[in-house]
């Protein structure tokens, strides 16, 4: 236990440490020392008091909600009145491209016992869900793109909150057929925004009269939909912070922004610390599938989308759409709160680390680039 502490107050302190630093740097930082601590765990086989299942949980219920409130918190309704249709249209596009590439591409060529459909799903539904948190801190200024950007993260993440819900609860597609899964995935769906749009005459008056009440109600939100309505707490949350967000964006809340800050931050430190050596000799090929079929599926449609359709983005946020990196903290928080009792639950976590640090170390600097040059 006090192992299990102490690692904890290192890791804040170092988040804390470095959060004036750039944000590449950063996490370039946070996670070579993640790695090396984990490296030296493994080799000494210290006891750390830190359990796989506990991580999980603590990610999932402790950092995410305060993650996907400030993502809520952050979109433009103003313009995404006026852009819904070119957020919505290509985000669907892609999230089913990728959903469906990802799945049948890892399923094909895995092609193991060890590895059912149920398990390529679910690694699809992941690196399907895009968030571009760390994207929109280069392009801040081209508030079209941003707007974009920001409302597929939280189009997709809706249906891809109650799919992994569904799968990760069911197990085994042998128990499930195509039309059950539909009805299923549909009834949390629509559950889910109810539940949300019957909490939002509740949670708006009292965000407005105390905007401290956020965080607390958006944390009550998930929790009580998840233990006590079998709902997806993460679609509910997101749910109810979209439709309370006039409220948010008056009252303001100082904690928001800095503690998400520092969640993506400890998220970055966490992969790093969980990251194997056996990873990279032992499936290495399935890092490289993935982050081949992630580009497959969403480079070639957005490229198109810019060059062939009349779009409401410049020349220059136009060139950027399809290069920017799109799987941030929440898609980050989601592959390490998969549970271990999901099958082929490594390998799963393998492909999505390939994707999320191909991300970090190459597709970033890469668009950094192109927006300090466009």
């Amino acid at each position: 236990m006090q192992g299990n502490w102490l690692l904890i107050m290192a890791a804040v302190t170092l988040v804390t440490a470095v959060r004036n630093v750039g944000l590449m740097a950063r996490h370039i930082i946070l996670l070579t020392v993640g790695l090396l601590v984990g490296q030296l765990v493994s080799t000494f086989q210290w006891q750390t008091g830190i359990t796989a299942t506990g991580l999980t949980q603590t990610i999932y219920f402790l950092i995410l909600p305060w993650l996907l409130v400030h993502a809520a918190r952050m979109i433009s309704r103003r313009r995404l009145r006026t852009l819904w249709p070119w957020v919505v249209v290509p985000a669907s596009l892609v999230f089913s491209l990728t959903l469906l590439l990802v799945s049948w591409g890892l399923y094909l060529l895995i092609d193991h016992p060890g590895f059912p459909l149920i398990s390529a799903l679910i690694a699809g539904l992941l690196l399907a869900a895009s968030d571009p948190s760390w994207s929109s801190q280069m392009i801040e200024r081209q508030r079209s793109l941003l707007v974009l950007l920001e409302g597929e993260g939280l189009w997709v993440e809706l249906f891809a909150l109650v799919g992994l819900m569904v799968l990760v609860k069911v197990g085994s597609l042998d128990e499930l057929r195509v039309a059950e899964f539909a009805l299923i995935f549909t009834r949390l769906l629509l559950s889910s925004l109810l539940v949300a749009w019957l909490l939002s005459f509740i949670v708006r008056p009292l965000i407005t009269w105390n905007p401290g009440l956020t965080l607390p109600l958006a944390y009550l939100s998930f929790w009580g939909a998840e233990w006590g309505l079998g709902l997806p707490g993460a679609a509910v949350c997101l749910s109810l912070v979209l439709l309370s967000r006039p409220q948010l964006v008056r009252g303001g809340n100082q904690l928001i922004e800095p503690g998400a800050r520092l969640g993506a931050d400890l998220l970055v430190l966490i992969l790093g610390f969980s990251l194997t050596l056996s990873m990279f000799t032992e499936r290495y090929w399935v890092m490289l599938a993935a982050i081949g079929l992630c580009l497959m599926a969403r480079l070639p449609l957005l490229w198109a989308t810019s060059r062939w359709f009349r779009h409401p983005l410049s020349q220059r946020s136009a060139s950027l759409w399809w290069r920017l990196p799109v799987h941030g903290p929440v898609t980050l928080a989601l592959v390490l709160s998969i549970p271990v009792s999901v099958t082929a639950w490594w390998t799963i976590q393998a492909a999505c680390y390939g994707v999320v640090l191909f991300e970090l170390l190459i597709q970033r600097p890469l668009a950094s680039r192109s927006v300090s040059g466009s």
